[in-house]
């Protein structure tokens, strides 16, 4: 979820982070919430199971039917996340607000690149 969030930042800035500045995003958001991370890690791989379920893209071809297909695709993107924050917060740690987390990206990426 954290470089997913660093690489939607760095797309709608039209932006650019350094290995090292990456790097410390992880540091911070590990250190700040008292979590293990690890920068290597694959993206959320219960997003690509969400998005490869067959019920789920039928449900979005049905929902998105005449929409353009990068309306489409950040629309499945969008409910994908959704879906998986809830997991998160379910399974993985219900101490953490994921959507708070994922919300506050942008400003530890700030804080990363300041140095």
């Amino acid at each position: 979820m954290i470089n997913q969030e660093i690489d939607n930042y760095c797309f709608q800035k039209n932006a650019k982070i350094s290995t090292e500045e990456r790097q410390r995003v992880f540091f911070l958001v590990s250190q700040e919430n008292q979590l293990t991370l690890d920068v290597k890690a694959a993206q959320s791989s219960i997003n690509h199971v969400i998005m490869g379920s067959a019920s789920f893209g039928k449900k979005m071809d049905a929902l998105c039917d005449g929409m353009s297909r990068d309306v489409k695709n950040r629309t499945s993107d969008t409910i994908a996340n959704l879906l998986a924050d809830k997991f998160y917060q379910k399974h993985i740690d219900s101490d953490i607000d994921i959507v708070k987390l994922r919300n506050d990206i942008p400003d530890y990426l700030m804080r990363a690149i300041q140095g």
